[in-house]
């Protein structure tokens, strides 16, 4: 711990301003709450603002005095402007469309014509004013127009704007007030279908009530009409906190309506899709939610699913939409259920229907004709394949595959040949770190003596010294699965430069399948806290590091779990790094973007959902008297997916135990929401974690008053 962590050091401005506490208790179910940093939340508070922006100038400064910093920028951008990173790859009609990240700036997206020649459709570094970035873009069927999804300010809330593909020319058509993941779905050439958010009335949540409109190319957007309300449509009711879809295929005659949100599983519902753009569509509803489907996609006259219905592993359904009556019991199951492989997604192509499982981490694939036998692909080695896509007008796949430390790559599978070519369209590094990185598999036994999966980074030839830095890194939410090779130059350059970067497949993820997701969901969040811990143990078991230099590190809904590590084993590790986290779920109904996570951890409004936040919640399970490690709250100020409050909030409740026997610091980032979206932004955000990692581990322990403890910290 830092001793001296409330004293002004050297070139650091005086402490911020103490965070004032307010008396608030509420009764919740015969539980009693105090809240005395309520007064933080809520939008547009100047009062909170003013608090965090001065908590963020005191952490710039400590920052700014850190030995390292300096070093860690120049190393980290130097390797982010010697990246090329093309991301989002999309093939339509022969073209192919993505993001290219190049010297540390904004994605610009590209094209790649038939002819092999690369030009910019749209380059947000160009834009004058506000910070601009694409969150994502939709092609035309017949790959000339593309719908640009434009965030300014990096809030996540965008425009949608229309280029030309052939031209380059922006069209007039603009659709506002879209949410940044949601791209549009087109149908024909001419009309998009696409979900908008809530109106911005200053106090509500925008991420509530949102609605499906049309919109046809050359019409005022003014006037689209709705085509599913707020609240939802005849046959397709809507709850507030889900989001209405649409999707199309330009092989199908049908749409799919999907209600889903911040969950793994979605409710589908199908209609004629010509049918959609006129008042009293017929819209049948053959999928809920406990269906378990995980994903959907059309091909003609048939809706492919994946399922983790009675098949925790994965299987693929194929459902027939002639049919008069719809039902999912009448699916075939065309993909069954594999003991060892996780399937995690498909895609259909005009040939062949192509599904990628996952057996440790590793992605392989299976390409199954719509008549035929089934038959694997080989990949070129083992790696995660983050992306995969086809369309039902052309043959074969494209997928993106890396390793630890191979860069990613694009590939295209020709099932005529059964070859696969290297697209040159991947990801570039001049650094070759084969010969500095190592990576290293394990499991490590958690509290309840289930085995968790783990992979150690550590230098080559790293020879273990009981003193290694370490920064261990999980998330534990919504199935998503963080032990796949990833080639990411920020954690390699930490890892060559003589320190150790974990990665946890903690309970909540999907390393194992859905039956991992769930035993850490809801009443099981627990689970993961106790599995990250034991991954720090781990290297405190092989000697290779000690717990004063083991450092936890998490973002978002992993927020809960580092947050809650720190409350409940503050012991095991020196250091925290925390960004944009979830650390006061009990406060899910006054958060931005809350209602749309009860499913995910729980309903406040509800005994059962309110009991499981209570044990979640990071910010009220802090206590006096314990001693704590330091921690680095990490928030963009433009955040509508985690208020900023819970950092606040969390972090002023463990200023006020702690006083002063360690470090609670605070980085702001005025240009970014939830993350940042360049190159040159994660290189800034890495050197910041990597410079408080070195700072905090330098400095001598403190005396503990009755427990040992022991502190250190890193980054992601």
């Amino acid at each position: 711990m830092l001793a001296s962590a409330g004293m002004t050091a050297a070139g650091v401005q005086a402490a911020a301003p103490v965070a004032k506490r307010v008396p608030v208790t509420d009764t919740v179910y015969g539980t009693t709450i105090s809240d005395p940093y309520r007064w933080m939340e809520g939008p547009n508070n100047a009062a909170f603002a003013a608090w965090l922006k001065a908590q963020g100038q005191e952490g710039r400064a400590r920052l700014n005095a850190s030995p390292s910093l300096n070093q860690w920028q120049q190393r980290l951008n130097g390797a982010s402007s010697a990246s090329v990173t093309n991301r989002l790859q999309h093939r339509i009609n022969g073209r192919i469309f993505f993001l290219r990240l190049d010297a540390g700036k904004q994605g610009a997206l590209m094209v790649r014509m038939t002819d092999g020649k690369e030009k910019v459709l749209f380059d947000p570094n160009t834009v004058g004013g506000a910070h601009a970035s694409i969150t994502n873009y939709g092609v035309s069927p017949d790959g000339r127009t593309v719908a640009v999804n434009v965030d300014r300010g990096g809030n996540e809330i965008t425009t949608v704007e229309f280029y030309n593909v052939d031209t380059g020319q922006k069209l007039p058509d603009e659709l506002t007030d879209i949410w940044g993941e949601f791209v549009v779905a087109w149908q024909g050439n001419d009309g998009v279908f696409y979900t908008q958010m809530a109106p911005d009335d200053g106090k509500t949540d925008r991420m509530l009530n949102m609605r499906t409109r049309y919109h046809k190319l050359g019409q005022s957007a003014g006037q689209d009409p709705t085509v599913i309300p707020a609240g939802g449509a005849s046959g397709f009711a809507l709850a507030p906190e889900e989001f209405p879809f649409i999707a199309t295929d330009a092989s199908s005659p049908y749409a799919m309506v999907v209600a889903s949100g911040a969950r793994a599983e979605a409710r589908i519902c199908v209609a004629r899709a010509a049918d959609l753009t006129a008042p009293g569509a017929k819209i049948q509803c053959p999928i809920a939610y406990d269906d378990e489907v995980q994903a959907g996609a059309l091909v003609g006259s048939t809706l492919y699913l994946q399922s983790a219905k009675n098949a925790p592993n994965g299987q693929v359904l194929a459902m027939n939409l002639d049919a008069p009556t719809l039902k999912l019991s009448d699916a075939k199951v065309v993909v069954a259920e594999d003991r060892e492989a996780v399937v995690t997604n498909f895609a259909p192509a005009h040939d062949a229907l192509y599904v990628k499982r996952m057996r440790l981490g590793i992605d392989s694939f299976v390409r199954l004709p719509y008549s035929g036998k089934a038959e694997f692909i080989s990949a070129p080695y083992d790696g995660q394949a983050a992306l995969i896509d086809a369309t039902t007008d052309a043959d074969g796949l494209i997928f993106t595959l890396q390793g630890w430390t191979k860069p990613r790559a694009l590939y295209s599978y020709d099932p005529a040949r059964r070859a696969l070519t290297d697209l040159k369209l991947g990801a570039t590094s001049l650094r070759d770190y084969s010969g500095l990185v190592d990576s290293e598999t394990a499991q490590a036994r958690s509290l309840d003596g289930t085995m968790v999966p783990v992979t150690i980074l550590k230098p080559k030839g790293y020879k273990p010294n009981g003193h290694a830095k370490a920064i261990v890194f999980a998330y534990g939410a919504y199935g998503a699965t963080t032990t796949q090779p990833a080639f990411d130059v920020m954690s390699l350059e930490w890892v060559a430069d003589g320190n150790l970067y974990v990665l946890a497949g903690i309970r909540g993820g999907g390393e194992k399948g859905d039956a991992w997701r769930l035993a850490g969901k809801g009443a099981n969040k627990a689970r993961g806290v106790e599995d990250i811990v034991a991954a720090a143990d781990l290297l405190r078991q092989r000697g290779y590091s000690d717990k004063k230099h083991i450092v936890l590190y998490s973002a978002s809904a992993g927020g809960i779990i580092v947050g809650n590590a720190v409350d409940r084993f503050p012991d095991h590790f020196g250091a925290a790094i925390i960004h944009a986290g979830m650390l006061n779920p009990t406060r899910l109904a006054a958060d931005s973007n809350g209602a749309n996570q009860y499913s995910e951890f729980g309903d406040p409004n509800v005994p059962q959902g309110f009991k499981d936040l209570k044990a979640m919640d990071a910010y009220l399970n802090l206590k006096p008297g314990q001693r704590y490690p330091d921690v680095m709250l990490d928030v963009g100020l433009n955040d509508n997916r985690v208020a900023p409050w819970n950092s606040g909030k969390y972090g002023a409740q463990l200023k006020y135990y702690a006083k002063g026997q360690s470090l609670v610091l605070f980085r702001t980032d005025a240009d970014a929401g939830h993350f940042g979206t360049s190159l040159s932004q994660a290189a800034a955000e890495a050197a910041d974690h990597y410079a408080f990692v070195d700072m905090v581990t330098a400095a001598p322990a403190a005396k503990a008053p009755a427990v040992k403890r022991h502190r250190r910290s890193k980054r992601h």
